[in-house]
């Protein structure tokens, strides 16, 4: 049987798990009996020298934005169908399909790049997969991570290219579920485990030293620790350094992406330090830094931001450079602890028996770890980097968190080796089995499921990471309407289903996940809602709720609803059509969490966004116009500022609940301007704080949309116009009642007698500004007088009548 195989190999960025997974399927397929094997990559001969006896081509490359990769497969669907026209006879899609033409089947093994954030991945995928099926050969997907980033458009491109497989496997718990709801009537679903985890645990049968002594591939340097650089006794140059002596100390093995998430990449790679350095506290361990991606010699990538971790250090390290998939797994397969932001380490460190302390920076990297720890039959072993940066009541700060979490790693040490060795031949024979499947599947038969051996679960972490996790990840069961969330969030909405899509997305995005919402359709149509949210059930959580008003009372009546319908420390309002940063919750909520914090809310940098929605497409299409800064000038929140002109936004505040006992509830008479109205008297009664800095909420303006999908404050501008000015008339008139109209009479004279001299002086400003043009015109005149009787113009005038030049 000849195969073809596709996976992310032959890149000009080496990817020790890419190349693994390749690796894998090959020596899989191999001891299968399957030894005619045609590897698609990006580079033909790197990957000749890389694997043997196979034969390699150049695969697809797609474009990397989402409109012109869809065009992309969209021609290659036309030459499908007999449109031979609608791509040039020059375009590698030819010779593809010629490859495939020549193969019996097609198998796509393992990687996370089924999702819109690696969409050309993705694209290249469907249009290998689509070509095949013209071809009429088998597809096997193998080891595959799903979502969970998806757009339409991507969504239904992805299910569509799994419809077309003989067998899907999925890697991680999430992506399963996925599979089913997609594919829902496939036979060939299928949980397995990653691809590289049997071929890790194969390697630890080859020789290689208990600490990785015996391959030298690759210069081993040194970076100078933070108090040897502040103690100026080091050169912070690089150098290279010998192996420690002492085989009996600990080997820690880190290895970290420079890919932070929403995270800033100095407070990650600081929170990185503090683990390390309370692990060596903790263990006497030595620090060996083992890059994942990097282009060979150029110390770029994973080696780069290894240097950033490094120079916060208390502790020394070593570090390698990028070294060849069989060498980078068995670094990790011999290492006492693994520490990483990275998925595949935590896949060979598990198969070592190592204690893996993961640190995941996005939801992606959570469910991608938290599946390879599920192969092992482990959960909550995954830490949120949000966790460690902001521990709130589990401890003080980021260093007492870290020593929290290491010292119970390390006590647990033992045990956990233990569990993960009682465990070895059952992950094992999984693997081997699905290898079977696959082989079965790549002659075109849906294999029937096997019995495989069941991996004995070990409970859900330490009580220390239950702890810090609690507030960072996504409830794995619906959380009780009893719990009182740290966070109600009322989002106001009304017949705006595409808008209110993306919002609900964005609350679902956030780091922080100890937060409730609740939406107030005020007098729209319910089944878009409904169904908005039916879409988003498991996300959720139980941690939603919908009020429909049977008619519209108006945005402050509604603001009041959400908020008596929640019970919670603090509050916010987002409305369906503003955005927030992923990390928005939890800044905000850290900052009023501090103890010595008396602010009764705080406000952040807010970015205008302006954009136009295409109703003419299908589905409509939301576009990005143009950015500016909310009041740049604005570095914090005073009452001064607010009484001359709004500056707050409710998308940009969270507030304490317990100050509306103080100022009471939201104006339900004011049909325009009642968010300022509300900030004005929260500011009258308390401080409130801001948050320098990067953006943190987003103010979403349509300037040429009317309608339901216009801005109120645009749509509406003579009701704001006409609101603002009766809610100071109001509070004028609050004011004169306990203060008498003595002091307004005197300054009203005042204001007076002041904008007749400003008046005096703009009449002035005119005149003199007719005289100073009368003045110009006058000087200009002159000066062609002059120029006119100067020697220059007399020989000007002598050629003129020479050439007969009037």
């Amino acid at each position: 049987m000849r195969v073809a195989i596709l996976s992310d190999i032959g890149q000009p960025t080496y990817h020790v798990g890419d190349e693994a997974m390749c690796h894998a399927a090959v020596a899989a397929l191999k001891a299968r009996g399957i030894t005619d094997l045609v590897l698609l990559t990006r580079n033909v001969q790197e990957t000749l020298s890389q694997y043997d006896s196979v034969q390699a081509v150049p695969t697809l490359t797609f474009p990397w934005p989402p409109a012109q990769r869809q065009q992309r497969l969209e021609e290659i669907d036309q030459l499908l169908a007999g449109q031979t026209e609608a791509i040039p006879e020059s375009d590698p899609v030819f010779a593809l399909i010629e490859v495939l033409r020549g193969v019996d089947a097609v198998l796509v093994a393992g990687g996370g790049n089924m999702n819109s954030e690696f969409g050309w991945l993705l694209y290249e995928r469907a249009a290998v997969v689509r070509v095949a099926e013209r071809l009429n050969k088998p597809v096997v997907f193998s080891g595959q991570t799903l979502g969970p980033n998806l757009s339409p458009v991507d969504r239904e491109v992805l299910r569509e290219t799994l419809e077309k497989a003989t067998l899907v496997g999925l890697r991680d718990p999430e992506s399963y579920r996925l599979a089913n709801i997609l594919c829902p009537n496939h036979r060939g679903v299928r949980a397995c485990a990653d691809d590289a985890t049997g071929w890790a645990l194969d390697a630890l049968s080859s020789r290689w030293s208990q600490h990785g002594s015996e391959n030298q591939a690759g210069t081993t340097t040194a970076v100078p620790t933070i108090d040897q650089a502040v103690d100026g006794h080091a050169d912070t140059t690089p150098v290279e350094v010998r192996e420690s002596g002492d085989p009996t100390r600990p080997r820690i093995v880190a290895t970290f992406a420079n890919r932070t998430g929403a995270y800033g990449t100095e407070e990650a790679a600081e929170a990185y330090a503090v683990v390390l350095d309370s692990l060596v506290h903790r263990t006497g361990g030595c620090v060996e830094f083992v890059p994942h991606m990097a282009q060979p010699g150029e110390n770029d990538h994973d080696p780069a931001f290894h240097r950033k971790v490094a120079v916060r250090m208390h502790s020394e390290s070593v570090h390698r450079e990028i070294e060849s998939a069989a060498a980078s797994v068995r670094r990790t397969l011999t290492a006492d602890y693994v520490v990483t932001s990275r998925y595949h380490p935590v896949v060979f460190g598990l198969a070592g028996g190592a204690t893996v302390l993961p640190v995941a920076v996005d939801n992606f990297a959570e469910v991608r770890m938290d599946g390879a720890c599920a192969t092992w039959g482990i959960s909550g072993q995954v830490m949120p980097l949000g966790a460690l940066l902001t521990p709130r009541s589990v401890a003080w700060d980021l260093r007492e968190a870290a020593q929290k979490w290491t010292q119970d790693m390390v006590e647990g040490r033992e045990q956990f080796s233990d569990d993960l060795l009682a465990r070895r031949a059952a992950v094992r024979a999984n693997a081997a089995a699905w290898w079977d499947t696959v082989a079965v599947g790549l002659t075109g038969s849906a294999p029937v499921p096997s019995e495989l051996a069941e991996v004995p679960p070990a409970g859900a972490g330490s009580e220390i990471a239950r702890a810090l996790r609690r507030d960072w990840t996504r409830p794995q069961a619906p959380v009780l309407e009893s719990h009182r969330a740290t966070v109600a969030i009322v989002m106001r909405t009304k017949d705006r289903a595409i808008l209110l899509e993306r919002a609900l997305d964005d609350v679902l995005a956030q780091s922080f996940a100890d937060w409730r919402l609740v939406i107030v359709n005020d007098g729209g149509d319910p089944q878009p809602v409904d169904a908005l949210v039916a879409a988003r059930e498991r996300e959720f959580a139980g941690r939603v709720s919908v009020i429909h008003n049977r008619r519209s009372y108006g945005m402050e009546a509604a603001s009041n609803i959400g908020v008596r319908a929640t019970d919670s420390e603090f509050l916010c309002i987002h409305d369906d059509d503003d955005r927030w940063h992923p990390l928005f919750l939890q800044r905000t909520v850290a900052y009023l969490e501090r103890p010595s914090c008396t602010d009764g809310g705080v406000m952040v940098r807010t970015e205008i966004v302006y954009e136009s929605v295409d109703l003419k497409a299908e589905p409509p299409v939301i576009h990005e116009t143009g950015r500016e800064i909310f009041w740049a000038q604005l570095h914090s929140i005073t009452l001064t500022d607010l009484m001359e002109i709004n500056r707050a936004l409710p998308i940009s505040f969270l507030y304490r609940r317990s100050m509306h006992g103080v100022i009471g509830d939201y104006d339900e008479t004011l049909p325009a301007v009642g968010d300022w109205e509300f900030h004005l008297r929260f500011a009258q009664a308390a401080t409130i704080g801001f948050i320098d800095g990067l953006p943190l909420a987003f103010w979403q303006q349509r300037p040429e949309q009317a309608g339901e999908l216009g801005n109120s404050m645009i749509a509406g501008a003579q009701h704001h116009r006409q609101y603002d000015l009766a809610v100071r008339e109001r509070h004028f008139q609050e004011w004169t009642r306990e203060n008498g109209i003595g002091l307004p009479l005197f300054m009203a004279r005042e204001f007076s007698s002041v904008r007749q001299r400003i008046e005096h002086l703009e009449r002035q400003n005119a005149e003199l500004a007719v005289l100073l043009r009368e003045q110009q015109r006058e000087m200009h005149n002159v000066a062609n007088v002059l120029a006119d009787n100067s020697f220059f113009g007399f020989i000007k005038r002598k050629l003129r009548r020479f050439f007969g030049i009037s």
